[in-house]
């Protein structure tokens, strides 16, 4: 466990020193000194070698692109994240980004080529190879639209492949007729992605989207239900710009 530096006071003072003390203090100032720079030329070098270390993980270059989450993503790409753990984590982590990069590539904010070499398995369901084609080609949008997981519930894992759905709310922000006026909508809606493990990170196959259900109509699913199972905690949200 890390030191808690909540106890240390910034306006702390060391005791006031003594006769005694003043005059043993010239006679041991040059030990004391070399005690000091011993201590600061160790940790620069304890510095030095993390700093290598952690060069050498990245690949030699710990630069804006890399991310250091638990579950993944380990790297973003001209803005699309890969980089995913082995388990159920990281396969929910991994189905939520895919549904967020379908949405940055529909506003023309990232490359619908890079999201299907990145994130979608090389023999894509029918449904999902139409996503990635309506994706494609976009121009940047001045409109805004984000997907946001409300919940997420593995319907089955092994470490070769995962069915998970996804309950989101999509909120979009547009501009009436370049009126000025802003319009913002929200839609609620469930999608089922299978993911397998492909090229040592998960990669979506099939994808299953329905609209649905809203929040007033999802407080006591049914036990059947994505809703009614066991749940997906832990989540943080980042943006990538």
């Amino acid at each position: 466990m890390g030191t808690d530096y909540r106890t240390v006071s910034a306006n702390s003072t060391s005791p006031a020193l003594t006769e005694p003390d003043r005059q043993r203090t010239p006679q041991h100032r040059g030990p004391i000194l070399a005690i000091v720079a011993g201590a600061v030329a160790v940790a620069l070098s304890l510095i030095l070698v993390i700093t290598f270390a952690g060069q050498s993980a990245d690949g030699g270059d710990a630069g804006s692109d890399a991310i250091h989450a638990v579950h993944g993503p380990t790297t973003v790409n001209n803005g699309v994240p890969s980089g995913y753990t082995r388990d159920e984590q990281g396969a929910s982590t991994a189905a939520v980004n895919v549904l967020q990069a379908f949405d940055q590539a529909s506003q023309g904010r990232v490359d619908m080529n890079d999201v299907r070499s990145t994130m979608i398995a090389a023999d894509p369901g029918a449904e999902l190879a139409r996503e990635v084609e309506l994706g494609s080609n976009r121009d940047l949008s001045e409109d805004v639209m984000n997907t946001l997981p409300a919940a997420v519930h593995v319907s089955s894992f092994s470490p070769d492949a995962t069915q998970i759905s996804v309950w989101t709310m999509t909120t979009t922000q547009s501009d009436l007729n370049g009126t000025g006026t802003v319009a913002v909508s929200t839609l609620w809606a469930t999608t089922d992605i299978s993911l397998v493990w492909q090229d040592g990170d998960w990669k979506a196959q099939h994808w299953s989207y329905r609209q649905g259900p809203r929040p007033e109509d999802a407080s006591y699913p049914a036990a059947d239900s994505a809703l009614g199972g066991q749940l997906t905690a832990g989540y943080y949200t980042f943006y990538i710009d």
